[in-house]
């Protein structure tokens, strides 16, 4: 897993990885590079705005695309993260990792 949290403004992105296949790429500076189906908080928040697909699949000038770039508040990096393995926000450094180091082949970017 990976995720990334800006507090300047500079986006939002994860990576969510099982069994060495990517189930979630996300990056909201560059949704043409999105992979996989959202799920949990992000499908949640979706279906929420009557969204039924993907946040990349909406047209970038739509309204129903600036009302859902609108809700990434509520659907931060570190939201996905706390709900799919830990708090970033609230684990301490002495928490360490509760695992080994996996790897998963990403597809490559058309």
């Amino acid at each position: 897993q990976l995720f990334f949290h800006s507090e300047q403004n500079d986006g939002e992105a994860w990576l969510i990885a099982e069994r060495g296949r990517i189930i979630r790429r996300w990056i909201s500076e560059y949704p043409e590079l999105a992979a996989g189906e959202p799920f949990g908080v992000e499908r949640r928040l979706l279906d929420g705005y009557g969204i039924a697909g993907k946040p990349e699949d909406l047209d970038p000038k739509g309204d129903l695309a600036g009302d859902w770039a609108a809700t990434w508040g509520d659907c931060w990096a570190t939201t996905v993260a706390e709900e799919s393995s830990i708090d970033p926000t609230a684990a301490a450094a002495e928490t360490g990792s509760i695992s080994g180091m996996l790897v998963a082949a990403a597809p490559l970017f058309e």
